[in-house]
C-alpha cells in the first residue's frame, strides 16, 4: 500500500442511537483491512459508558485509552501497536474505557494525543463515536479525514441527522468530509433514499439493505457479517463503502488533509463546552431536560454581559460615539478594546480560546458597542449592495442582485436603535417618537432610511443602499452588460451637447449610479450644482456645489426642502443643475430651469416606462400648488425634456437600460416619443439568467443634427437595425 494513503481517520457517527452505527464501524474496519491490505485500528470511543464493540466481536476487556493515560507522554507511533488488542480478523482494537468510572479520566487532550499516535501507526483508523456531541467527540471530528453519518429511513433519524449536520457546519466543518450512509434500506421504508438526500442536502454514498435475521445471527455469534458471508448484500454494500473510501482518500489525500487541518483550527472544545447543546434545524435550539441553556443563548449572554459592563464601566457617552472628531472616536475605541479583552478573560473563567477566536469575539463586541453591530461585516462585503433590517432577528441582504436572508442579528431593539442614532446624529438629524423616520447617509455615501415604532410595528427597521467603494465608470456598465458601447457614446454625447435628460426606473434599478456616471460627462469648465435629499453623487469635476435638504428641528421648524434648494440654486449662476430625484413640486421648478437657459440638466424619477416618467413629472408639477392648467405643464415637459433613459432591474437581479427614448413633442394631450435603443428579452437560461440583446430601432434622433452643429459627430451606423 502506498504511503500517500496512510494514516486516515474515518469516524462513524449517527443522529440518534439504534441506527446500527457500531456494527457498521466493525464491518467497515475489517473490510478496509482487506481492501487496502494495510493496518487498521478499530477505536471504540464509547463514553461515558463502555461501548459495545468488545462484546460484538468476542473480546474480553481489550486495551483501553484510560489504561494508557500515564504512558501518553512518552509513547511513539512505532511502539504504540504493542499496547492495543489484536483481533482474529486481523484488525487491532482499542476502546476508550472498560469501566464506567474511567470516563472521568479522559479529556480532549488525551484524545488528541491518541489520534496523533494512531494516525502515524495505522493506515486506517475507524472510530465508533457515541451519539452525544460533547467536547471529546468534537475533538475526534477535528482529527477526522472523513465522517460517515449513518441514517436510517425514518423521520426521527433524518431530523436528528439534519440537526447534527447543521450544528457541525456551524462549527466550520466542511461539507466535503461528510459521507452519508443509509442503513436498513428496504422497499417497505416510509422514507426513500431520495427523500433522505433532499432533506439532508447531501448525496448518499452507500445504501445498506435491511436484513434483521442476518444481523441478529452475527450479533449472537459475535462474528462480523463480512467474515460470515462474503456474498451477502450487506457485506457487498460495506465492501463497496470501503473501496469507495479507500479510492477517494488515496486520490484526495492532499485536499482532505487540508480540510482536516483547517478544521483543527476551529473553536476549542472548552469554548464549545461552555456554549451548550446541539442546535436543532431551522435555527432553533434543543434544550435538554436538565435545563441546560442552549449554545445560542450562552453565546448571546456572553456578548450581552460584556457589552453592558463595557458601557457601564467606561461610561461611554453618546456624544463620544457619534462624534465626528476622529481622535476622540479612536480614543474611545482603544479604551473599549482594552476593556473588552479584560472582561473576556474574566467571563471565560480560564477556558482556553485561540488568539483568532478571541480576536473575533473582541471584534463582534466592539462592533455592537461602538460600531454598527451585525452590519459591519455586511458593509465591508463588496458583493452586498443593500441591507434590509426588518427586525432584530431578520436581516436580508441583496447579494449580486439576489435578495437572501442573512444569519446576522442584533442583540435587542435598543442596540438597533443605538446603531440608527449613531448613523443620523453626526448629520444633525434625529429619530424619536415625534420624528419616527429619517433619511441619512453613511460616511462613504451609502443611503440610509430608518423608521421606528410606533410606525414600525415589529421594532426599528433600517435600510441601507450601499455606495460602491469604487466609483463606477461607463465602461464598467458596458462590462456588466447594462448597456452597449454605442448606447454609452450616444448618452455621453447628449450630455456634452446640453440635452436635458431624465433617468427613469424603479426602486433599486440603479438610477442614482447611472446619474452619477452621466453627470461625469459634463465638461469640467462648467459650474454644476447638485441638489439631493441625502448627498450621494460624487462628481469628478472640481467646479461642483453640493446642496442637501434639511429636515425640521425638534420644534418642527427649520426644514429646507428640495424645492427650496432648486429655487435657490437658480441664483447661484449654475451651468448645470443635477437633482438627485424629483419626488414632489420641485419637478415644476426643475422644468422651468430647463426652459430658462439651464439646459443640460439631469434628474431621476420613479417610473416603470419612459412615457410613465413624463406622466409622473406632470403629476409632481401639479403638486407645486400653483393651479397651472395641465396643458401648460405638458407644454413645459415637452419643450424641456429631450431624452428619457429607462433603467430596470430584471428578474435575475441584473440591471439594464431598457429604453433610450427621445421626446418629440405632443399630439393633443399625448406626449410623442421615439425609442432609439431598446433591450429585447428573449428568454431565460437554465441557470435563471435573463437572455436578450440591446437593439437600435432604426430611428435617428432629431437631436443628432444639433450635436453635429456643436461639432459632436455620432456615426449614423449605430442607429441601423442589424440584419442577420
Amino acid at each position: 500500500m502506498s504511503a500517500e494513503s496512510a494514516g486516515h481517520i474515518i469516524t462513524v457517527h449517527s443522529g440518534k442511537g439504534g441506527c446500527g452505527k457500531t456494527l457498521f464501524a466493525i464491518n467497515l474496519a475489517i473490510s478496509l483491512m482487506r481492501e487496502s491490505k494495510g493496518k487498521v485500528l478499530l477505536l471504540d470511543m464509547g463514553l461515558p459508558l463502555p461501548g459495545d464493540i468488545a462484546q460484538l466481536i468476542g473480546l474480553d476487556k481489550p486495551k483501553a485509552i484510560a489504561d494508557l493515560i500515564p504512558l501518553l507522554g512518552r509513547l511513539q507511533p512505532a511502539l504504540v501497536k504493542g499496547y492495543f488488542t489484536h483481533h482474529a480478523s486481523g484488525i487491532d482494537v482499542l476502546v476508550a474505557i472498560n469501566e464506567s468510572f474511567q470516563s472521568r479520566l479522559i479529556n480532549e487532550g488525551h484524545v488528541n494525543r491518541i489520534m496523533n499516535l494512531v494516525r502515524g501507526a495505522y493506515n486506517y483508523v475507524v472510530v465508533d463515536t457515541p451519539t452525544d456531541l460533547d467536547p471529546v467527540n468534537i475533538e475526534i471530528f477535528d482529527n477526522s479525514d472523513v465522517i460517515a453519518m449513518l441514517v436510517t429511513p425514518d423521520m426521527l433519524s433524518v431530523t436528528r441527522t439534519k440537526r447534527k449536520l447543521e450544528y457541525l457546519q456551524s462549527l466550520h466543518f466542511a461539507r466535503e468530509i461528510f459521507r452519508l450512509v443509509a442503513n436498513r434500506v428496504s422497499g417497505k421504508s416510509l422514507v426513500s433514499p431520495e427523500m433522505i438526500e433532499r432533506s439532508l442536502n447531501l448525496p448518499l454514498s452507500v445504501q445498506i439493505p435491511e436484513d434483521g435475521d442476518a444481523i441478529s445471527m452475527s450479533m449472537s455469534m459475535a462474528s462480523p457479517l463480512v467474515l460470515m458471508d462474503g456474498r451477502h448484500p450487506i457485506t457487498r454494500a460495506i465492501d463497496g463503502t470501503s473501496q469507495m473510501l479507500h479510492e477517494q482518500l488515496r486520490a484526495d489525500f492532499r485536499r482532505l488533509g487540508a480540510v482536516a487541518r483547517q478544521q483543527r483550527g476551529a473553536p476549542t472544545p472548552e469554548l464549545r463546552a461552555a456554549a451548550g447543546p446541539v442546535p436543532a434545524s431551522g435555527g432553533a435550539v434543543v434544550v435538554p431536560i436538565s435545563g441546560e441553556r442552549s449554545a445560542e443563548e450562552k453565546f448571546l449572554d456572553l456578548k450581552v454581559r460584556i457589552h453592558r459592563r463595557l458601557v457601564d464601566e467606561l461610561k461611554v457617552m453618546k456624544s463620544d460615539l457619534v462624534s465626528q472628531d476622529p481622535a476622540k472616536v479612536q480614543e474611545v475605541r482603544q479604551k473599549a478594546e482594552l476593556k473588552i479583552i479584560a472582561l473576556l478573560d474574566e467571563e471565560l473563567k480560564g477556558l482556553s480560546a485561540s488568539r483568532e477566536q478571541r480576536k473575533e469575539l473582541v471584534k463582534e463586541i466592539m462592533d455592537e458597542a461602538l460600531g454598527l453591530g451585525a452590519l459591519e461585516d455586511m458593509l465591508a462585503d463588496p458583493d452586498i449592495t443593500e441591507i434590509m433590517v426588518n427586525r432584530i432577528d431578520q436581516v436580508y441582504v441583496e447579494r449580486k442582485g439576489k435578495i437572501v436572508l442573512s444569519k446576522a442579528r442584533f442583540l435587542s431593539n435598543e442596540q438597533l436603535r443605538g446603531v440608527i442614532e449613531r448613523i443620523v446624529a453626526p448629520l444633525g438629524r434625529r429619530i424619536d417618537e415625534k420624528s419616527p423616520m429619517v433619511d441619512a447617509r453613511l460616511s462613504d455615501g451609502s443611503r440610509v432610511n430608518a423608521i421606528i415604532p410606533p410606525l414600525a410595528l415589529g421594532g426599528p427597521c433600517l435600510t441601507i443602499r450601499k455606495f460602491p467603494k469604487k466609483r463606477l465608470k461607463v465602461d464598467d456598465l458596458v462590462q456588466y452588460n447594462t448597456l452597449t458601447k454605442q448606447m454609452s457614446e450616444l448618452l455621453a454625447a447628449a450630455v456634452r451637447a446640453r440635452q436635458n435628460l431624465v433617468i427613469s426606473g424603479g426602486t433599486g434599478s440603479g438610477k442614482t449610479t447611472l446619474l452619477n456616471i452621466l453627470s461625469s460627462f459634463i465638461p469640467s469648465d462648467e459650474r454644476i450644482v447638485t441638489v439631493e435629499d441625502s448627498a450621494e453623487l460624487q462628481l469628478p469635476q472640481d467646479h461642483v456645489v453640493r446642496l442637501e435638504s434639511r429636515p425640521p428641528n425638534i420644534e418642527g421648524e427649520g426644514a429646507i426642502t428640495i424645492r427650496d434648494l432648486v429655487r435657490n440654486c437658480l441664483r447661484m449662476r449654475p451651468d448645470r443643475i443635477v437633482v438627485g430625484e424629483c419626488r414632489r413640486g420641485e419637478a415644476l421648478d426643475m422644468l422651468q430651469a430647463m426652459n430658462t437657459g439651464h439646459d443640460g440638466s439631469l434628474t431621476t424619477v420613479h417610473a416603470n416606462t419612459p412615457r410613465d416618467a413624463l406622466s409622473r413629472l406632470e403629476t409632481m408639477s401639479l403638486m407645486a400648488g400653483l393651479d397651472l392648467p395641465s396643458k401648460a405643464i405638458r407644454d413645459q415637459i415637452a419643450s424641456a425634456i429631450q431624452i428619457v433613459v429607462q433603467q430596470s432591474r430584471l428578474a435575475d437581479g441584473s440591471r439594464k437600460i431598457t429604453h433610450i427614448s427621445e421626446v418629440t413633442g405632443q399630439e393633443g394631450n399625448i406626449f410623442t416619443m421615439s425609442d432609439i435603443f431598446i433591450y429585447k428579452q428573449t428568454g431565460m437560461s437554465p441557470d435563471g439568467k435573463v437572455l436578450g440583446q440591446f437593439v437600435p430601432t432604426g430611428i435617428v434622433p432629431k437631436f443628432v443634427e444639433k450635436l453635429q452643429q456643436r461639432g459632436i459627430i455620432i456615426p449614423r451606423e449605430i442607429f441601423l437595425i442589424q440584419t442577420a
